[in-house]
């Protein structure tokens, strides 16, 4: 008698499911391409103090957050950052969790109640390091006198905003920015916006730049350094400045003659 038994081979048993999110866990929120819509920024008071000979950072920032839809939750991107926990208040309320998921890239803050509908401001503080690999907030070196001397850069396109403070960074969520800077007083410090106020206590100064228009996080742009600059004004007054390593702004002459022109083709 032939034995079928032995010719019928066993199916291989399909690897089990991972077992969903419970729906209260910040753990639903791991793995989606986008942000939630729930909540969106509205405007940023973002303050940045860099240390260019440590190569590290430090700031604040002061988000004012539209919720839309009822959650206990708010989702926010951050990446290579340090996030003080205990300074993160909504409304003046502490989440009661928070959670950051680093392959995600993204922060995520549990409240013990369900969050109103509405504009609220979200606090925060946080730290990381100017890295050295041309995104986020990074250090670029220079040379001045026979030494080399760092500078702080920002390259946030398309999504590296989140390298330097915890933010909304895709393009859909416009805010308006409005930034300061703490640095040395003898360096230069550059922003979006022209200077509304600046201040100088010691070896340190303080930078407040005007308020943006509405933007995505990736046009934030911050750099801190020693340089020299070429001017120019167009024909309706609009003052163009270029800014070069110093000893180099015969460099920069050429992007002022195109930024003088370009402004005038743009008018008409």
């Amino acid at each position: 008698m032939q034995n079928w038994g032995a010719n019928v081979k066993a199916a291989a048993a399909p690897p089990p499911r991972p077992a969903p999110a419970p729906a209260g866990s910040p753990d639903q929120f791991r793995g989606q391409p986008r942000l939630p819509r729930f909540a969106a920024p509205r405007r940023y008071d973002l303050r940045l103090r860099p240390d260019l000979v440590a190569c590290t950072f430090n700031g604040t920032v002061a988000i004012a957050v539209a919720v839309s839809a009822l959650s206990r939750f708010l989702v926010l991107n951050a990446a290579d950052l340090s996030v003080d926990r205990g300074s993160i208040r909504f409304r003046d309320v502490a989440p009661k969790n928070v959670v950051i998921f680093a392959d995600d890239e993204i922060l995520v803050l549990e409240f013990a109640k369900e969050l109103p509908l509405g504009e609220g401001v979200l606090n925060m503080k946080f730290n990381g390091t100017l890295n050295d690999q041309m995104r986020g907030f990074y250090r670029s070196k220079y040379q001045y006198k026979g030494k080399m001397k760092n500078m702080a850069v920002t390259q946030f396109e398309p999504v590296d905003a989140r390298r330097c403070f915890p933010c909304w960074d895709e393009p859909a969520f416009k805010a308006k920015f409005k930034i300061s800077l703490e640095v040395p007083s003898e360096l230069i410090a550059l922003s979006n916006m022209p200077v509304a106020n600046e201040s100088v206590a010691g070896p340190i100064k303080s930078v407040l730049y005007e308020e943006s228009p509405l933007m995505s996080t990736y046009l934030v742009a911050v750099v801190v350094g020693l340089f020299d600059y070429v001017e120019g004004v167009t024909p309706e007054g609009t003052k163009i400045r270029v800014y070069t390593q110093v000893g180099k702004s015969n460099q920069g002459k050429f992007a002022l003659d195109v930024g003088l022109k370009s402004l005038a083709l743009y008018k008409e």
